[in-house]
This record gives structure tokens, sequence and C-alpha cells, in this order.
């Protein structure tokens, strides 16, 4: 496909986005607060348990997206069919939007899921590995990091990883799949020609994503993770980028609402952060070798590329950031793959003997002894600002600028 061939289809593509958000938005209208709604609906993603009870995201008939908080019992699991009926409330969030949640709603199980009724069952095993030979903190810490799995964490170690930017690593994102896929990569390459590995790392990331329990930014994620490896297989990273282009808006056109989700945005911008800009770093020969030669360059460079596609997202959504974030993040990315691989082998050890694969997950401990007091210490560095309101024509203009300079960057390469 030549370039204007490629230029023509995505302007297509762009058109028939465009105007299904028209549709969309002026025929989707929230229900008021109050109302008292009734419907059946599937469970697509693994609930998150918590002492308060079982917490799911779920689609509302007008295509509404709502938290809904329900009791314990009966456990709910992927894929379960299920009738309720409660009251729609609303909160605001930290960016000032109005998100919808239904709080213990009457249901009844109609249906058990089947589909990867499996996948499920490995899902709990694993949780129960980490949660009886680890603390809170750590076994949360683990779990995101190997698997993707989110669980509560302590209030107090929650925000020195938010201050230290830091949390993204084990919260289901792009950054999180970028890792995966990155790690099996190199994995598979010491075994197989690089077409091979590449092949083996997109069913890996398929298996991840499925033993994740389906969480929305995961799946979205891996549809752009497994895009960008097979673009690979071309040798293009304009393939990559057309990849990435087609991947996001197939899924905008199937829920046009994923506009305005976080995990959506950063996935994106982060993906296209690391296709666009980090190659930048190796251009020069004596800056590759050192990048090469350094513990931290290429976590450096990652993450550097992540953070100036990312930040009017974090700014605007968050309103503070850490001018040592980058730093932390160099400092602790290294550690990620050891991690995994001490968390795999332990988990398969441990399902079959576990006494074994918890003397193998001890091996982590100094590891997580260190990403600890990296995610404290970086707060009492300082060097956070704070802004209570990030102008759209400021968020426009950013982008506009680095596009410049990856242009201008592009042309004297």
């Amino acid at each position: 496909m030549n370039r204007k061939a490629i230029l023509l289809f995505l302007f297509l593509l762009s058109i028939i986005l465009i105007i299904r958000f028209i549709f969309y938005f002026s025929t989707t209208k929230p229900y008021p607060e109050g109302k008292n709604i009734a419907f059946e609906t599937q469970v697509q993603t693994q609930p998150k348990i918590s002492l308060r009870g079982q917490q799911i995201s779920l689609t509302l008939p007008n295509s509404q997206r709502a938290i809904v908080f329900f009791e314990l019992n009966p456990p709910l699991s992927y894929g379960d069919r299920i009738a309720l009926e409660g009251k729609i409330d609303y909160f605001t969030s930290q960016k000032g939007d109005k998100v919808a949640f239904i709080s213990y709603p009457e249901f009844i199980l109609i249906e058990k899921g089947t589909k990867g009724s499996l996948i499920v069952r490995i899902r709990e095993s694993i949780i129960g590995f980490f949660n009886s030979s680890f603390n809170p903190k750590y076994s949360t810490l683990m779990l995101g990091i190997v698997f993707g799995i989110k669980q509560e964490m302590p209030e107090g170690f929650y925000n020195n990883l938010q201050k230290s930017g830091l949390l993204h690593v084990i919260a289901a994102s792009g950054m999180n799949i970028t890792m995966v896929g990155g790690f099996l990569l190199g994995l598979f390459a010491i075994f197989f020609r690089r077409q091979t590995a590449l092949i083996l790392t997109i069913f890996g990331i398929l298996f991840y994503a499925l033993l994740a329990g389906f969480e929305p930014s995961i799946v979205r994620a891996s549809i752009m993770g497994i895009l960008v490896f097979l673009a690979q297989l071309t040798g293009r990273q304009s393939s990559s980028f057309l990849g990435l282009f087609v991947a996001g808006t197939l899924m905008l056109l199937k829920a046009p609402g994923l506009i305005f989700d976080i995990g959506f945005q950063l996935s994106f911008m982060a993906t296209l952060g690391l296709i666009y800009f980090r190659p930048f770093f190796f251009v020069n020969k004596k800056i590759k070798s050192l990048i090469q030669r350094s513990i931290i360059g290429e976590d450096l460079a990652t993450t550097i590329s992540a953070q100036i596609f990312t930040l009017p997202i974090l700014l605007s959504n968050f309103g503070n950031y850490s001018i040592f974030s980058v730093i932390a993040n160099a400092l602790v990315l290294w550690t990620v793959p050891i991690l995994m691989v001490i968390g795999a082998v332990a988990v398969v050890l441990g399902l079959v003997i576990e006494p074994i694969g918890t003397i193998i997950l001890y091996l982590s401990i100094p590891f997580l002894l260190y990403f600890e007091k990296i995610a404290e210490f970086t707060p009492v560095l300082g060097g956070q600002f704070e802004i209570d309101s990030f102008p759209i024509l400021l968020f426009f203009g950013y982008y506009l600028i680095l596009l410049s300079i990856i242009l201008l960057l592009r042309k004297k390469r």
C-alpha cells in the first residue's frame, strides 16, 4: 500500500469515526439521578473483590457505563449472566466528571459463564497463592506486575505509587502490555527466529489478556500491542502506526464513549510515543552505545518517550506531576522483567507443589523492597507541581508542537 493510499484510507476511516461520534452522542442520553432501572447483562470483566463486596463495570441499556457494587454472595465471575435492579446515582471524579454507579442492587445469577471458566479458576488459584505468601502490599504489587491483576492495596502505598509516577507499573495499561510483549519477545528470540518469536509473543499477549480477566484497558492495550507486533513482521514502522490507528478506530466505532476513558487515552498515546519518539534515542551512534551499555538506558528511553506523549493527559486528569517520576521509573523498570520471571516460575511450581513455589517467590523480596523504597523516597524529594485546570488550547497546542518536533527530527534523520 503506497503513501497516498494509506492517507486516503486513514481519511475515510476518520470520516466514518466522526459520523459515528455525531450519531452516538446525539442519541445517547444519561439516566437521571435516582432513576430505578432493571435489566439483564453479562459480566464482561472479572469482579474486583474487597471486604465491601464485588465491584464490576457494566454497560447499561442506554450504552452508558456504570460502576456497580454487589454483595459478596453469590460470587460473580467473567461470563456470568445476571439480572439486576437498582437506582442510578452519580459521584464527581477528581477531574470533575460525573461517574454513574449503582450501589448494592438486587440481583439474580441467571447462568454461570462457561467461556473462560478454566482461565478464571487459574486466575483465582494465582491470587490465592500470592495472598497466602505475601502481605497485601507485596501481593498486590506482584499480581499487578506479573499478571496485570488488580486488587485493593494499602492507601499509603497507593498514594506513594501515584506521587512517584509508578502506579502504571501495576495498573492494566498500555505500558503493562508493552513490558509483557517486550519480555516475551526477548525470551522467545533466544530460542527462535524473530518471525516465530513475534508470533509466539502475540499468543502470549492473548493468554495474558485472558488471565487478567479481560479488563477493558488490558483488552484495548492487547489489541494495540498485537497489531504493532503484526506490523513488525513486515519491518515497517509506518505499518505499526497504521495498525495502532486502525485498532483505536475500530474500538471507538464499537464504543465511542471510550474516547473519554483515561486508560484508552494513555494506552494509545504511550504506544504512539514508543513507535515515533523512542527511535530518536538511537539515531546518534554515541548516544545509542551509551544507552545500550547503561543499566537503565533502555528503560529511561522508554519512560521518557511514553511520558512525553502522555503528559497533557496526566495533567488534565490528575492535576499533578512529579519531575522525578522519570528517574523513579528508570530506577525500577529494570526490576520488572526479573519479578515477572520469578513470579511466573513461582506460580507454575506453586500450583503443583506450593512449598517449592513459595520458596522461589521469596527470591523476589529484595526487588520488591527496592521497589517499595523507591516509591516511598521519590515523593520526599518534592518536585511535584499541581494545576487546577489544564486549558484545552494548551492541550492541543502541546501535541501540535510535539508533532512539529517529530517531523523536524524525522526530516533531519
